[in-house]
């Protein structure tokens, strides 16, 4: 008699569901690495095992602090049955309903023997990844004479041995990761390299040294080690190399001897495949502040997870994340109407969207009050608690017993205590901050000597270790991050971008009221033939020339300013991105798409407002290329302002603060005035003619000068080939005009390449 099948068991809970087969635990609890997370602070970090034993399932409390509920009563155990359902915590606490029936291989499990294998987010692969980083099917085994290839379905990353990989043949022992999960190669299958609820690995520094040059020492031959769970504080006096560590451990900044280590793998070696669980916060708060906390998360998610992420994924991720940090009824909120340490939590939670094991960050606490930094502090823990490895480079020196450990830097990147928190006073003699500062600050070589000799050969065999070659050798920390689609990137960039003009009400206000403040300067000119042939009595014979010099110009002001404070102000919000993968291209093709709308837009007005029937001045009377005069005259307008805008989106990118913003649109201005040919003649001036030719200026003057046929209404003024009243030259200033967008986004572009910090 053939028994049947083991059934398969399903988890749902708040909207998401998991199904796993028998042939191991299923740990549900607060871990990072547990099969089933559920982050809520009544939760163990292992709190319920699931054991498949005697022909079924079995829910067993694993020393839970708060315990499991069915029916209200606390029990230790419970016999698992289709839709029964039980509480963790308490009597209300998080509910948990299982249900029985056939599944999937689980993502743990080795692979059946078959030619073909699947693997991906997705429960109808044969393995399934329960990563966020996954695509639904991601990737496939495939049987052939060689051996087992693995190839790459999807395009995300997915490494062997650390190398990104697209086909590759596999060998016994070969490490394969997908996301944040590695999988180990061994007789002809995969199996789940790291078990839930893991206690092991973590980061291991070893003899660490960074030096410019032979004279200036930044890192000396630090050693530390930090397992999963703990929270590390990192302090010192200014010129201790606190930061420079941080970016050493994030792989920003390469050793010049000693090693870095992350879950048993080396940095340097495998930096592309170990990138996504290393998660950075810097000092300064990298989210836009117009945007809310949930509006923020869901753009921030859509660049870094997969295509294929579900929007019901992305929220129940979001969720996860809200919960955790306690920021829950914060969702709705803008950014830039939280406190400080709020807005410390959504750049921690920007963090987490990928599940990074590994979390740094840089002076969380900098500009806080006692409070906040207290409950910054206590954040921390907490997310240490569900398994993560915290560092902290920290000056606050109020709740360094809320850490597990303590690294005290002395200027030159010295060591002068590694240990627990209650153990450095009597190491330094002193428990006064201001004394210890002072002493590790007066002769550095002398607190490393002494801290070495308090850890014994052990410690001064560790900051002696340099595994790693100098720096020239091998290289360079410089793994191009997994990235989406380019055009997904671009949409939510684009829909971001849009966002964020509609939130701040006060700039949109400006920017709809500034076509109608600047289309005043064409009506201020003197006469009334506007775009025509002025009165025969020459009371006004340069008022076309004049109109067409003032709404050109008008056009370069609106479009200037729209973009020109913009990537300097996000500056750091990109560079965070771009190091998590967002594309430079999309995103600034995104911007160039959302300004340049707006640009249009705006040129619509300002045309309306200067060709207003008895208000403005009259327009031109004939048209060179489009047939419809006034059609021609906004396309020529329009386009100007989209250069500019383009210009100004150059000119952001070249500055490195807005005061230099400034000081380059005021010049930018002046010069497209001058060289626009509408009231200082280039023609035939062969410097200033060549100047001009990379003026949007001069082409937005020739468009329109060619649209109203200036060279034959104005009588007396230098003629100019590219004013002619004919479709060819006004098609090539308008092509002129591509060109320089053209060339103005390149400079963009190049500004905004991936910077890489040797």
């Amino acid at each position: 008699m053939i028994s049947p099948p083991a059934p398969a068991i399903t988890i749902r809970s708040g909207g998401w569901q998991r199904t796993f087969a028998p042939g191991h635990d299923v740990v549900v609890g607060r871990d990072l690495h547990a099969d089933v997370r559920i982050p809520h602070p009544g939760i163990s970090r292992s709190h319920v095992i699931l054991r498949y034993l005697d022909g079924g399932w079995v829910a067993v409390d694993d020393n839970s602090s708060n315990g499991i509920f069915v029916d209200g009563q606390r029990v230790q155990s419970v016999e698992v049955e289709d839709q029964r359902t039980i509480h963790l915590g308490n009597p209300d606490g998080p509910l948990l309903t299982f249900e029985l029936g056939t599944a999937p291989l689980a993502d743990d499990s080795p692979t059946p023997s078959r030619d073909l294998i699947t693997i991906g987010r997705s429960a109808d692969n044969d393995i399934v990844v329960p990563d966020v980083l996954a695509s639904l099917h991601h990737a496939k085994l495939v049987t052939t004479e060689a051996g087992v290839q693995l190839e790459n379905t999807d395009g995300s990353g997915t490494f062997v041995n650390g190398v990104s990989v697209r086909n590759t043949a596999l060998g016994e022992n070969d490490v394969v990761t997908i996301g944040n999960v590695d999988f180990v190669f061994t007789d002809g299958a995969l199996a789940r390299r790291t078990q839930p609820a893991a206690t092991t690995g973590g980061l291991e520094i070893r003899g660490a040294s960074l030096a410019i040059d032979r004279d200036t020492v930044l890192l000396d031959r630090i050693s530390l080690d930090a397992r999963p769970a703990t929270l590390t504080a990192v302090i010192g006096p200014s010129g201790s190399g606190k930061s420079t560590l941080s970016r050493v451990i994030v792989g920003s900044a390469q050793l010049t001897s000693g090693s870095v280590t992350f879950d048993g793998r080396d940095l340097r070696a495998e930096y592309a495949s170990l990138r996504s669980r290393i998660g950075l916060v810097p000092q300064d708060d990298v989210v836009h502040g117009r945007l809310t906390v949930a509006q923020a998360l869901d753009f921030a998610a859509e660049l870094r997870m997969p295509a294929d992420t579900t929007d019901g994924d992305r929220r129940r991720v979001i969720a996860q994340i809200l919960e955790e940090l306690e920021l829950t009824p914060h969702a709705t909120t803008r950014i830039d109407k939280l406190s400080g340490g709020q807005r410390k939590r959504v750049s921690v939670a920007l963090e987490l969207l990928t599940g990074p094991s590994l979390l740094v960050l840089d002076e969380p606490t900098t500009g806080l009050d006692p409070a906040l930094d207290r409950a910054v502090m206590a954040m921390l823990r907490r997310l240490a608690d569900a398994g993560r490895v915290i560092v902290v480079v920290t000056h606050s020196l109020t709740f360094l017993d809320v850490c597990d450990q303590v690294l005290l830097l002395a200027p030159g990147g010295k060591t002068a205590f590694f240990g627990p928190p209650d153990e450095l006073g009597p190491a330094m003699g002193t428990t006064d901050w201001a004394d210890i500062f002072t002493i590790v600050s007066a002769d550095p070589d002398d607190v490393q000597r002494k801290f070495i000799e308090r850890s014994g050969p052990a410690a001064d065999e560790r900051c002696s270790e340099e595994k790693s070659s100098t720096a020239t050798d091998g290289p360079a920390l410089t793994a191009e991050p997994a990235r989406t689609g380019g055009w997904r990137q671009f949409s939510t960039i684009a829909r971001r971008q849009l966002r964020l003009l509609i939130a701040d009400r006060g700039y949109l206000a400006f920017l709809t009221v500034l076509p109608f403040i600047v289309g005043l300067l064409p009506l201020t000119v003197t006469g009334h033939a506007g775009f025509g042939h002025p009165p025969a009595d020459g009371s006004a014979p340069f008022e076309p020339k004049h109109v067409i010099a003032l709404i050109s110009f008008a056009a370069i002001l609106m479009g200037a300013t729209l973009t020109v404070r913009d990537l300097v102000g996000e500056r750091a919000i990109f560079r965070r991105e771009q190091s998590a993968g967002l594309s430079a291209s999309a995103y600034l093709l995104a911007k160039i798409a959302v300004f340049g709308a707006v640009a249009v837009i705006q040129s619509a007005i300002l045309v309306l407002v200067v060709t207003a029937p008895g208000f403005g001045k009259p327009g031109p009377s004939g048209a060179s290329a489009l047939g419809i005069p006034m059609l021609e005259l906004f396309v020529g307008v329009a386009a100007t302002c989209v250069v500019a805008a383009v210009l100004g989106l150059a000119l952001s990118a070249l500055a490195r603060t807005n005061d230099q913003v400034i000081m380059l649109l005021a010049a930018a201005l002046v010069t497209q005035l001058v060289f626009a040919g509408g009231f200082i003649p280039v023609t035939g001036r062969q410097a200033l003619e060549t100047l001009a030719l990379i003026m949007p200026g001069r082409w937005g003057f020739a468009t329109t000068a060619s649209t109203a046929d200036l060279s034959n209404l104005v009588v007396g003024i230098a003629q100019d080939s590219h004013w002619q009243h004919t479709a060819w030259t006004w098609f090539f200033d308008i092509a002129m005009l591509g060109v320089l967008a053209a060339l103005f986004a390149s400079l963009a572009r190049w500004r905004l390449r991936l910077k890489v910090t040797a």
